[in-house]
Formats: structure tokens, C-alpha cells, sequence
């Protein structure tokens, strides 16, 4: 078992490694910090998808020194249209538009494939010393003095914190009782 003074971090998405560099920044390398998810055993990433970063995401990922390495691959969103017609109807409805800028010369978010930002992500988090581990985490016990986290590979982490990161259908959440709200 780690020091029980270790965060751990289920999830290795842009939520998990951008928070886990943020945690080392400000807490430094005395508290371990770990991040379990099976996609770190896929590098360079493969995830063929893109997201849109609003411009906050952006500042945040510029202060944990990952966004020059992303930027020449993001392209800036200048202007959205949103509207739920098809694009052979005569007319389109706009229901809601985003333009311009957040600060002169700052675009409102970025188009980034999520591959580099994934890969970069990983590459600071493993400069920075944090623990990343390609597995998930199987189930954890509370007590008194903090969390036994087993792993799916089977090894058991002494933490103080739980950090689920690990999506829209977080079963840490599930397992932990924390309701969301949703609609289709």
C-alpha cells in the first residue's frame, strides 16, 4: 500500500491528467498522486475524436503547461450556429449563436483532436512524477483513516481522497450514491 496521503485519480481523460498536474503544482511531490484508467496503456492515444475547449479550458491547460505543445494542432472556433434542422430544409431556424472573442485576439474555445491533447496531457503528468497506472479502479473501502482503493491489477492504495474522473457513466459516482439529474 501507498502512504495513505496518496490521491487517487479514477479516470485519465482530459479531467483526470489535467487535475492530477493541477494537484502536483499546487500540493508539490510530497503527496503521491495517481491516476488509474486502462487507456494509459494505449500510447500515443488513438482516440480519433476532437473536442471543443472554451477559452477557460484553455487558460487552465496554459497553466499547467500543456497548451504550447496542443496549440498548432487546435484550430479556433470564431463563430457557432445552432439549429436542429436539416441541411436540405429551405429555411433553419438558428436557436442559439456563439461569435467572437473572449478577450481581443482570444477565441471563445479551440478545436483540438484529443489525441494531442491526451498525449500531452500524459507526457507532463509523467515528467511531473505522477503515478500512472493502466488499469481501473475495481472498488474501494472507506474507513476512519481514509480509502483502500483496489485496483483491477489487483494492488490495494492506501489514499486520503477518491477522485472519480471517469466519465458521463462514472461508476465511482453510482458506487459512491451521487445522483445526477439528465434528460435525452
Amino acid at each position: 500500500m501507498s502512504a495513505q496521503r496518496s490521491i487517487v485519480i479514477g479516470g485519465g481523460a482530459f479531467a483526470g491528467l489535467a487535475l492530477a498536474l493541477a494537484l502536483r503544482q499546487g500540493l508539490g511531490r510530497d503527496i503521491p498522486v495517481i491516476v488509474a484508467d486502462p487507456a494509459l496503456a494505449t500510447r500515443p492515444s488513438r482516440d480519433p475524436r476532437a473536442t471543443a475547449i472554451v477559452a477557460a479550458c484553455r487558460r487552465l491547460f496554459e497553466a499547467i503547461g500543456v497548451w504550447g505543445e496542443v496549440a498548432d494542432n487546435a484550430q479556433p472556433i470564431l463563430d457557432m450556429v445552432i439549429t436542429d434542422s436539416k441541411l436540405e430544409d429551405a429555411t433553419r431556424p438558428v436557436f442559439l449563436t456563439f461569435a467572437g472573442h473572449v478577450e481581443p485576439g482570444e477565441p471563445f474555445a479551440h478545436m483540438v483532436e484529443n489525441r494531442h491533447l491526451i498525449d500531452a496531457l500524459t507526457r507532463h503528468a509523467e515528467a511531473c512524477g505522477v503515478d500512472l497506472r493502466a488499469t481501473a479502479v475495481a472498488s474501494y473501502d472507506q474507513h476512519a483513516d481514509g480509502i483502500d482503493v483496489t485496483l483491477a491489477d489487483g494492488s490495494v492504495v492506501g489514499a486520503a481522497l477518491l477522485i472519480a474522473a471517469d466519465g458521463a457513466r462514472s461508476k465511482l459516482r453510482e458506487r459512491a450514491g451521487i445522483a445526477t439529474h439528465g434528460w435525452d
